[in-house]
């Protein structure tokens, strides 16, 4: 074994020992997982994924932070389950890291009204919703519950109202989106919700054009973080908005589909019609 691969699979040791741990082992911990002494190791790391690993382990605590809130946790209780040891630590993290309040991300939409709509399309049932400042989500399925029950996870303490006639352009314009790969996308407003990372890979995979694809690794440099296909490939598992954000045209490295949160066969779908039609 040479030791570049060598290297990789002592790397590849200490980010298991660190997600047995929750992400919350130390950097030392990892470099002892890695043997290899702590300044080598965080050098090593640098080199291979192009972010330290205490950044790594931050950005870990920040995506679980987050999906704590998500779920109505409260603020304080969040920050000690994610491994933050202070407030003025949690805070900070939050303005790096959310884009928001924590305190706006854990009332699931409480105080707010958003309103949704449904339909048919070639892959299904699809959920379309909005907020006053724009889109907020949309969702593919089979069954109008499930959809209607994923929307209210997202938005527990939301006020979730069956949208009128005036949202039916934007419901077709969705539907279009799915079912034609030649029609035009709207520039629509959208509330997207989600850290500044997955934020970023969002507005990335927006810059796709159709009819093409890049792998997680590919994307994963686009945004700044190279070796980082692990944590993009968890941003397009975010995704609230299918197609609107078009996460199906980022595919595996070994040619491979990859994963897709709303089914391998959807994403096969709408890929081989962009290809015929780009």
């Amino acid at each position: 074994m040479d030791t570049a691969e060598r290297q990789k699979q002592q790397l590849s040791r200490a980010i298991l020992a660190a997600a047995a741990h929750d992400f919350e082992l130390s950097v030392a911990g990892m470099a002892e997982a890695a043997g290899y002494s702590e300044g080598h190791f965080q050098r090593l790391f640098r080199r291979h994924f192009g972010l330290s690993p205490r950044e790594m382990l931050r950005h870990s605590r920040i995506e679980r932070f987050a999906e704590q809130l998500r779920q109505g946790m409260p603020v304080t209780q969040a920050a000690v389950e994610s491994g933050f040891g202070s407030s003025s630590r949690v805070h900070q993290a939050a303005q790096e890291g959310l884009g928001m309040a924590p305190s706006r991300l854990s009332r699931g939409g409480a105080g707010e009204r958003l309103h949704y709509a449904l339909a048919t399309s070639t892959l299904g049932r699809v959920l379309v919703a909005a907020t006053d400042r724009g889109l907020c989500a949309v969702l593919l399925g089979d069954e109008e519950s499930a959809l209607e029950g994923e929307l209210a996870s997202r938005f527990p303490k939301a006020e979730r109202l069956p949208a009128g006639a005036d949202f039916q352009a934007v419901l077709d314009s969705v539907v279009a989106l799915i079912d034609r790969a030649d029609a035009d996308e709207p520039a629509w407003d959208l509330d997207l919700r989600g850290t500044l990372f997955q934020q970023k890979v969002w507005a990335a995979l927006r810059a796709i054009p159709r009819g093409r694809t890049l792998t997680y690794g590919e994307l994963a440099r686009q945004v700044g973080l190279p070796g980082g296909a692990r944590a993009v490939a968890q941003a397009c598992g975010a995704n609230p908005a299918a197609v609107v954000v078009p996460c199906h045209r980022v595919v595996a490295a070994d040619g491979g589909l990859g994963g897709y949160r709303w089914g391998i066969q959807r994403k096969r779908a709408l890929l081989e019609k962009e290809r015929r039609n780009a």
